[in-house]
């Protein structure tokens, strides 16, 4: 299992270190899933963070070759599902604004846009959507 590898492939040029990817994987309150493929090579990956009573959505990843199988969505529903079990009421992440495949599966699962971080994304610089999604867990 090679999560270096993995982001290294999906986000090219801006991929987390591989002491960033130690301390983000091993860190207290994180929780991360795998996505393999029929070889039991991984092919996907996707992290979140517990932040009091918040989740935000670090990394969600998959290799080009294993796109469009829905994975990415159940990477996305098993975080959001490992925020409800531990009753968490909302669920944030951030995308890029040209990330237009990603904004609809965000959507998708009930998250809206609520703020806009401009300039935060370089290689090219972009601004970083900021979107949340309450848990049927909203007190």
């Amino acid at each position: 299992m090679d999560v270096i590898a993995v982001e290294r492939a999906v986000f090219p040029t801006e991929a987390w270190s591989s002491e960033m990817l130690r301390e983000e994987l091993t860190g207290p309150y994180r929780f991360y899933v795998g996505v393999f493929d029929p070889d039991d090579t991984l092919v996907g990956y996707g992290g979140a963070m517990r932040m009091g009573d918040a989740v935000e959505i670090m990394t969600v990843g998959v290799e080009a070759h294993a796109r469009g199988l829905g994975l990415g969505e159940a990477l996305t529903r098993t975080l959001i599902e490992s925020a409800r079990e531990s009753d968490c009421p909302e669920i944030f992440l951030e995308v890029r604004e040209s990330s237009n495949l990603a904004q609809a599966l965000y959507r998708k699962l009930g998250f809206v846009e609520i703020d806009r971080r401009p300039r935060y994304y370089h290689n090219p610089t972009e601004d970083a959507i900021i979107m949340r999604l309450e848990t049927d867990c909203a007190s």
